[in-house]
């Protein structure tokens, strides 16, 4: 409760302080978006694996840095034909970062 009346004071003298009161960040212009089922990486905790679409045959996978991704939003539950479940989110990684995406394919 302190920490609320704290930024409240804060916000009563913000024109002497200049502190916005309402601060808008536009993720759609730094940011881009991904969706997936998230899995863990086997070696790395710092490291997320999200595979685009599990059901398919033809797998499509990301990997991220944990800190490269700002915001992680819930989509669902997606269920298969064959009653398999996977749980589906999407991620929002700031441009210019490094990713891996990673496809298989038949040689």
């Amino acid at each position: 409760m302190e920490g609320k009346q704290y930024v409240q004071k804060l916000l009563e003298v913000s024109p002497k302080f200049n502190i916005d009161k309402v601060r808008n960040i536009d993720l759609k212009q730094d940011h881009e978006i991904f969706e997936g089922s998230p899995k863990r990486h086997p070696t790395s905790e710092n490291l997320l694996i999200l595979v685009q679409n599990p059901f398919d045959e033809k797998k499509i996978f990301y990997e991220f840095y944990m800190d490269t991704i700002s915001s992680i939003e819930e989509i669902g539950t997606l269920s298969s034909d064959q009653g398999k479940n996977v749980y589906m989110i999407r991620v929002w990684v700031r441009k210019g970062n490094m990713a891996i995406r990673s496809e298989t394919f038949i040689v």
